[in-house]
């Protein structure tokens, strides 16, 4: 999972995230976003205000979206 999550945090540094990422905004009205791993892991973090991310959970896709 660690050379995943590696992957992703590369692909979305440099803006070349693939469709089967399902990159998502959450609805909460909080700036969260998600992005798939596989095909049972989300990566779901916080984008600030001055454009940088703070990683929120990590984790099988319900219990990760628990914390937005």
């Amino acid at each position: 999972m660690r050379r995943e999550l590696a992957l992703v945090i590369d692909e979305l540094l440099t803006g070349a995230l693939p469709p089967g990422r399902r990159y998502e905004k959450s609805k909460s009205g909080r700036n969260l976003h998600s992005v798939r791993l596989n095909r049972q892991y989300r990566f779901v973090f916080l984008v600030g205000e001055d454009g940088n991310a703070i990683p929120v959970a990590v984790g099988p896709h319900d219990e990760a979206y628990r914390v937005t």
